[in-house]
């Protein structure tokens, strides 16, 4: 059954309240206001809606919409002043939910799973402004009006309609209405020659993706974009009204909370339960995860027709707002790299991927020194580490120039590659090496740090909130993506005389309201890192021991903290082990370590003391056995 829209309406919004006065109060003011100033708007989408080829068996076009975004940051103060990686963390999620790339998936039933739709539409921060200069698509205006904001934050900062689509972050949002309840996010949908007041995303800091000061999984702004580009909520007017797409099942009103069960319409043949899993309904950001085929159909047709959205995805606005990627852009590039594994054995080789952002390289020039080639001019190259000679590590820099016809840049970081005597070391630790925090800052001969995405969030050292000691370490997951991987690795540890052996240490780690998906893996590897094999992953109850802080969170107190031991005897008598401590953000709070110990009991071979050597000697607490 098509459920055909009677009263369309160009502004929708999304709610946290009740039932009774989720939806009604606000939604309708808006709906009367601007039916009110556009009369034809009603007859307007209705002809629009009969052009849309509903009918397609196609479940991918092969054309991917590509649409510049520019956000604008109205902040009242520094708390809601909103880190240019929460903005791009806002549209990683974004692209997700519409390629249908969002790792819930998997949480769609079986009933829906023929209708969910890679919507093939992509988001990117625009790289050029209006005038034609290079910028990041991310503005800042300090405003009191960021509180309680409506459209009168969009006289502020706004850039031209026909070329971006304007996100406004807000503290919070006021639409005037008595009981319309609390107000996440509001957008407008496609009108012919709709004005900037009337357009764009206005939405609350605090939805914005999954990090930094998000208290949620991001799916406000996705819900908000589908408005904009044309959808409307599936509880539109009842079980007898509807959203125009078939397959959404009627809905009587909208969905709060997460009800797998609720079928609160019966008259779709045949009868489906309510679509709990899609983004244009209110239910958990936990429950929704799919956009469906009509639903495809109806924002692809805005973006298709010039006087809707058609202008945002043309081929010369993408080069006017330099998100075309073959598109050279007026600017010098900033250089940046990753590679696949940055702790390896002598002999391995690493492929390193250029990552840098701004204008875009047309040549390059790697320094890699203790590798071969030393030296490359490709933009993505690989290179071979295997100069390691005597026991232990050693650290080795990476550099990376960048240039266009504007400019030149350069990242150089210093002990970038970590590479390790493949099992050669005679190096072992005595009871107590938490003292690698206590004397030394990371890395260190201890400790190596893995930091998977190349971002500048990782484990550091610090000074404040230790267990015991002085030190301790801290991962600012708090403004850390979710999925990242932060490891802290050790050293290579002989065991060959080990005949019992156990990791013990401290962790204090907390949630974000909503966010409760962070783990903490350790694991156990007996080739210099190759292979890794997984001991003891803690998650859910066992890890946190704080819940549900919104603000960056520190542990207060010895309680705070929670220990974990885990037996490694199973390693103990063979080839020298390393071992790996990594945390996989789920988008959770901040995340510390302290108190490592690792308790060994040796065969009783005799040994004689002229045969043992500690290192150095007089020691700072960090010290060595050689026998």
């Amino acid at each position: 059954m098509r459920k055909y829209l009677k009263y369309p309406i160009l502004l929708a919004f999304a709610l946290v309240s009740t039932h009774s006065f989720g939806q009604k109060c606000g939604h309708d003011l808006l709906e009367e206001e601007i039916k009110r100033q556009n009369p034809n708007y009603e007859s307007n989408w209705a002809e629009f809606i009969s052009t849309v080829d509903f009918d397609s068996d196609q479940k991918t076009e092969g054309t991917v919409f590509t649409i510049p975004v520019v956000v604008h940051i109205i902040y009242d103060d520094a708390s809601d002043n909103i880190t240019d990686k929460q903005v791009k963390n806002a549209i990683k999620v974004l692209n997700e939910d519409y390629r249908r790339l969002n790792p819930d998936t998997n949480d769609t039933r079986g009933t829906f799973l023929n209708v969910a739709a890679d919507c093939e539409i992509e988001f990117k921060l625009a790289k050029l402004d209006p005038n034609g200069n290079c910028h990041t698509g991310i503005t800042r205006t300090q405003s009191a009006l960021s509180v309680n904001a409506n459209n009168n934050v969009k006289g502020l900062k706004s850039w031209p309609r026909t070329k971006y689509v304007n996100i406004w972050v807000v503290r919070s949002i006021d639409l005037g209405s008595s009981g319309q309840g609390t107000v996440l996010g509001y957008a407008y949908k496609p009108s012919p020659g709709q004005s900037t007041t009337y357009d764009g995303i206005v939405i609350r800091h605090d939805r914005m993706g999954r990090i930094g000061t998000s208290s949620s999984r991001g799916r406000t702004l996705t819900h908000e974009m589908g408005h904009y580009l044309g959808l409307d909520h599936p509880f539109k007017g009842g079980c007898f009204q509807g959203d125009n797409c078939a397959d959404t099942p009627p809905v009587d009103e909208a969905s709060f909370g997460c009800n797998l069960t609720a079928n609160t319409c019966s008259n779709d043949n045949p009868n489906l339960p309510d679509q709990i899993e899609n983004y244009m309904d209110y239910a958990d950001d936990d429950c929704v995860n799919m956009f469906t085929d009509d639903q495809k159909a109806i924002m692809r047709a805005s973006l298709n027709s010039a006087p809707l959205r058609g202008y945002l995805v043309s081929a010369t606005n993408a080069t006017a707002t330099g998100i075309d990627p073959q598109a050279a852009l007026p600017c010098a590039p900033q250089a940046m790299f990753e590679a696949n594994q940055t702790v390896i054995c002598n002999g391995t080789t690493v492929q390193f991927t250029d990552k840098s952002e701004f204008g875009n390289p047309t040549s390059w020039s790697w320094y890699f020194p203790g590798g071969t080639p030393s030296t490359s001019t490709a933009q993505n190259p690989t290179v071979t580490y295997s100069s390691m000679s005597g026991i232990g590590y050693k650290n080795f820099t990476v550099g990376l120039t960048v240039t266009n016809a504007t400019g030149s840049s350069q990242s150089l970081v210093d002990g970038y590659m970590s590479v390790r005597r493949n099992g050669g070391g005679t190096h072992m630790w005595v009871n107590n090496f938490n003292s690698g925090f206590e004397f030394h800052n990371i890395p260190n001969g201890t400790w190596h740090i893995e930091n998977a995405d190349g971002d500048d969030i990782t484990w550091e050292r610090n000074s404040y909130n230790h267990y015991e000691g002085n030190y301790c370490v801290k991962l600012d997951n708090f403004n850390n993506d979710p999925d990242n991987s932060d490891a802290l690795i050790t050293d290579q540890i002989v065991v060959s005389r080990t005949t019992a052996m156990s990791l013990g240490f401290r962790y204090a780690i907390a949630s974000k309201p909503g966010q409760a998906q962070d783990k903490l893996r350790i694991s156990v590897s007996q080739d210099c890192g190759e292979t890794w094999e997984e001991v003891r992953t803690i998650l859910g109850p066992l890890l946190y021991a704080a819940l549900n802080k919104a603000n960056p969170w520190n542990p207060t107190s010895a309680s705070n903290w929670r220990s974990t031991s885990i037996n490694l005897n199973d390693y103990g008598g063979g080839a020298p082990i390393m071992i790996k401590v990594d945390f996989i953000s789920g988008g959770g709070n901040n995340a510390f370590l302290d108190a490592f110990n690792l308790d060994v009991t040796l065969d009783q071979e005799e040994l004689s003391a002229n045969s043992i050597t500690i290192f150095p000697n007089p020691s700072n607490g960090l010290f060595q056995i050689e026998g």
